[in-house]
Parts: C-alpha cells; structure tokens; sequence
C-alpha cells in the first residue's frame, strides 16, 4: 500500500506543478513602460557649382526632400554652418534663406566650420524625437495569474497613445515656462477679507438638490379639416 502511494503522490505534485507557472517565467520588473526621448541632428549638405552662388534646381529639390523627411513644418527654424574660408558663404547662405523663407521656415547663420567640403553649406535641424515602448508586449504567457502581477503589455496603450498625440516631444523632456500671471483676483479677496467686505456666496452654489426641468406641455390635438 506504501509503495502504491508514493508514485500518486509524485503524479499530484507533477500536475499542480504544471497548472500554477511559477513567477519566474517573467522578470520585467512587473513590465514598467517608458518614453524615450532623444536630443537629434538632422544634416543636409546643400551643393553649389565652383563659382556659383545660386542653388540649382536640383539642389532646391534635394532641400524640399530633406526638410519633408525631418518633417520641418512652417514657422520652425534651421541652421546654417559654411566652410572656412568660402569667399561666396554670404551669398549661398542667401540662397538658402530664400529657399527657406519660401517655406515660412526661418534660418541661423553659425559660424564657419573648419575642415569642411568646398561649394557646400550644411543645413541642420535640430529637435527632441520621441520613441514609444516597444509594443504589445506580450511576453508574459496569458495563463491564469494567480500571484496577481501586473500583466507584461501594461501601460502599452497609454504611453503609445501619448507619444502619438504630443505636439512637441520636447515637452515630455522639460516643461514651458509659466507666462505672468493675473494676481488682481486673488489680491482683492485678501482686500476685501482684511476690510470686512467679503462677498456673499449666491444662493444655490451647488447645495440645493438637482431638480430636472418639468417636461414641456403637450400640444393640443390638430382640428380635423370642416370642424372649425
């Protein structure tokens, strides 16, 4: 009877084994979710022909390609670096703002660079890009939980949808700084709670019970046609 036991107990062990996964299947740190927001430089070298100051009409559409792909949009701004030494840098940077400027995109000249290629001006943009969570994430085994652990694919949709909807990604790296505020309400009530002149609150600020509106009155019957 002994010997006959002992393999049932192990057959029982066995099974509940393999229904409950062990909480070492998932080691995510409870699967956190982030943003990750980058600092970037896009660079453009725009050509010019030796001698030559204006931009060809190819060179003008190699701009418009590069500004779409960086998604430079109107009203953003750009910079502009020429190469040491280039006695027509003050004329291509011209023609670079104008190209610009046809685009409501404004530019700013920095200083030459050293070192750099002959008959070109670099043509920068910089901006923070932001990067969803890699998902759905799904690597946790959608099995009953019985630890009560957070699921692997949480917060997925949340943080997508933010990093999707944000206009400025810089904003999720540091915030705009507060314009003046109105402080004129907030002295008065202190003038007039120092003065004894403290307004009344109006009746019915939210203490009295909601009442629907009374439903409108039906309207009376149409007179059949020959019974005025």
């Amino acid at each position: 009877m002994q010997s006959f036991r002992q393999p049932l107990a192990f057959s029982l062990l066995a099974f509940l084994a393999a229904c409950t996964p062990p909480a070492a299947e998932y080691s995510a740190a409870e699967a956190p979710k982030a943003l990750r927001v980058d600092y970037l430089t896009f660079r453009h070298e725009a050509g010019f022909l030796p001698g030559a100051a204006a931009l060809t009409p190819q060179e003008i559409r190699r701009l418009d390609a590069f500004l779409d792909d960086a998604q430079v949009a109107g009203g953003s701004k750009v910079y502009l670096q020429a190469p040491l030494g280039d006695r027509l840098a003050a004329q291509r940077s011209g023609a670079l703002v104008k190209a610009l400027t046809a685009r409501g995109v404004g530019a700013v000249n920095l200083p030459d660079r050293p070192g750099a290629q002959a008959d070109r001006l670099t043509v920068m943009v910089e901006r923070y890009v932001v990067t969803p969570p890699d998902c759905p994430d799904w690597t946790r085994q959608a099995v009953e939980n019985h630890a009560n652990a957070m699921p692997s694919n949480y917060g997925c949709a949340s943080l997508t949808n933010l990093a999707l909807m944000v206009a400025d990604p810089r904003d999720l790296a540091t915030g705009r700084p507060l314009g003046p505020a109105d402080a004129d309400p907030a002295l008065l009530a202190v003038q007039r709670y120092r003065a004894g002149k403290v307004l009344p609150l109006r009746p019915g600020g939210g203490t009295e019970p909601f009442a629907p509106p009374a439903p409108a009155a039906a309207a009376p019957p149409a007179t059949p046609p020959g019974q005025n």
